[in-house]
């Protein structure tokens, strides 16, 4: 009888260390398994999503106008300068008093874009009539120019483009074409 119970003991252990051999090989197979859809549907989602960033247009040119007065508004006047065509922010000193300028800007809204009736279009160079929404900083009415030029409201800008590169930067900003 003792005999008989150590083979029934021995017996269960065998039975429960199979058991445990066999979960853990069905396991790892499903982890596995699911390891591996998992990776498949990565790699079908990643060259999806390059697919659609490269088809993404660049900024147009009324994006770059809209991006501009934002960063104005926002109080980012340093970040909208570097928006303009080197030939107009050449040296430092030319940086910084655009960026005295636009930091005078209290607030400015794009009212509306419109295509500038200039004929002298090319594909480097466009000109477009902006009409801004602006409210200037009152400080700046004791300037040689009072509110650089700007009045309080409505006020038409025309905002000369040049593509550099493969961008679009502000060349001018001017009250006439």
């Amino acid at each position: 009888m003792f005999i008989s119970y150590i083979i029934i003991f021995t017996m269960k252990k065998l039975f429960v260390l199979g058991g445990l051999i066999f979960l853990s090989i069905f396991g790892f197979a499903i982890f596995n398994s699911q390891k591996q859809n998992d990776s498949n549907t990565t790699a079908s989602i990643v060259p999806t999503i390059k697919q659609e960033i490269s088809k993404s247009p660049l900024p147009q040119e009324t994006d770059i106008i809209h991006t501009f007065f934002n960063l104005v508004d926002t109080g980012k006047p340093s970040e909208a300068v570097m928006m303009m065509t080197q030939n107009i922010i050449s040296n430092e000193s030319i940086k910084q008093s655009w960026g005295v300028q636009l930091n005078a800007v209290k607030s400015v809204k794009v009212s509306k874009i419109e295509e500038s009736s200039r004929t002298d279009w090319s594909e480097t160079k466009h000109q477009y009539m902006v009409t801004l929404d602006i409210v200037m900083d009152s400080n700046s009415a004791n300037n040689p120019i009072p509110y650089y030029g700007f009045e309080k409201g409505e006020n038409i800008r025309f905002i000369n483009l040049i593509k550099e590169g493969n961008q679009w930067k502000i060349e001018g900003i001017a009250t006439g074409p």
